[in-house]
């Protein structure tokens, strides 16, 4: 297998407005706490050239489906990648330019932002596809427990937006390392982690626990490191007041601390706990036909469905990545994993679009943010309908054969 690397730096000017949050009012940014970066990886066949990946990581809330499409587009001019072979994947920070046309009151767009993020985006690509070599590929496993919690805690047939630590997560670090095949140096490692990054939430940017992890990654192996986002959509970091109780806003020292913590878990996977395997690649992508919740007012009758997309990339015989286009809830992940412990199934949310919050069936009875408040966010004419769960991992379960 062949493997180049790219990047570049988005961070966008002050004054931007910063996504995420609707507490900010769209006020613009005022400060930088650390820059916003891609990291783009090029993973090519070495006897057939046309049979190539590329990954883009990125410290964005999300691909808006503008945005995908013209990367889509300009991948395929380009560099001759169909849209299946391009994954885009955003960390989901929330101290970031907007880059989702859908998303409503939690920060406006900037047209001039997104395209400079689109062209450096570009720029990475090119960058990694020109320095193209041979490598191995080897992957791991690890833990890093006790900086997530859940954020859904139904008591008295209400569901509050509070630390459930009884609640499902999931704490497990997935590594996937590109040694040189000549000197066997660390090239590029990409990791999976299952949280939001949500610890900062001023009006500062940041890339939050991801980027403080990437760098520590880098700094310390030297090569280039990318975040894969889980499916973290009711994952968020544990932060919380004195007792538990009550989430509380994070400062810069718990950016640090998380981020560390998780980078030496990387490291330590990568210097111990690697295993090789067998790389090949292989891109398919299918979509599913979301429907929504028919309204108790009769407002909408015959609802229309929103299409997830569930994309396939295949790194090595033993390494599939699952991405999906939605704020998916850590069940969906899970789901993935236990199809086939043996293997690297690695489920991702937040990858070349941003539709809404995919939530399993039990949610619609308790309520809560996720299957109901969520939604006039993102401009969905109604809640997903229970049915979704069902629809999903059979498509899922048919993706992955």
């Amino acid at each position: 297998m062949l493997l180049g690397v790219g990047k570049a730096v988005i961070t966008p000017p002050l004054g931007t407005p910063l996504a995420g949050f609707a507490h900010r009012k769209n006020q613009g940014a005022e400060g930088v706490l650390d820059e916003l970066e891609v990291r783009a990886f090029w993973l090519q066949d070495e006897r057939e050239e046309s049979n190539a990946v590329a990954i883009v990581t990125a410290d964005i809330i999300g691909f808006g489906s503008s945005l995908t499409s013209q990367l889509q587009l300009e991948a395929q001019r380009g560099f001759g990648l169909q849209p299946k072979q391009l994954l885009l994947a955003a960390s989901h920070t929330h101290s970031g330019p907007q880059t989702c046309e859908n998303m409503v009151g939690v920060g406006d767009l900037v047209p001039e932002v997104v395209e400079m993020v689109r062209d450096r985006i570009l720029t990475a690509l090119h960058e990694a596809q020109k320095n193209i070599r041979p490598v191995k590929v080897s992957a791991g496993r690890g833990l890093c427990k006790g900086y997530s919690v859940n954020r859904r805690l139904c008591r008295d047939r209400v569901c509050l937006f509070a630390p459930n630590p009884d609640g499902v997560r999931d704490d497990e670090v997935t590594v996937l390392a590109f040694h040189d095949a000549n000197n066997d140096d660390f090239i590029a490692v990409l990791f999976h982690f299952t949280c939001h990054p949500t610890v900062m939430g001023d009006l500062r940017i940041t890339a939050d626990y991801p980027g403080e992890a990437r760098r520590f990654v880098e700094r310390t192996l030297n090569c280039v490191a990318g975040f894969l986002p889980g499916c973290f959509g009711d994952i968020r970091p544990n932060c919380t007041f004195i007792g538990g109780t009550k989430f509380r806003r994070g400062e810069p020292e718990d950016v640090a601390i998380f981020g560390e913590a998780l980078g030496r878990e990387v490291v330590r996977v990568v210097q111990s706990d690697l295993v090789k395997v067998n790389p090949c690649l292989h891109a398919q992508v299918v979509r599913v036909d979301l429907p929504f919740a028919r309204l108790p007012d009769g407002s909408l009758p015959e609802p229309p469905t929103c299409p997830l997309t569930i994309q396939r990339i295949d790194i090595a015989q033993e390494i599939t990545l699952i991405g999906m286009n939605g704020e998916i809830c850590c069940d969906y992940g899970l789901f993935v994993k236990r199809l086939n412990p043996d293997r690297f199934l690695i489920p991702m949310g937040y990858c070349n679009g941003l539709i809404g919050y995919i939530c399993p069936s039990r949610y619609f009875e308790e309520g809560g943010y996720e299957p109901f408040d969520s939604v006039k966010f993102f401009g969905l004419p109604a809640p997903f309908s229970p049915e979704i769960e069902r629809l999903i991992k059979e498509a899922i379960l048919n993706l992955i054969g």
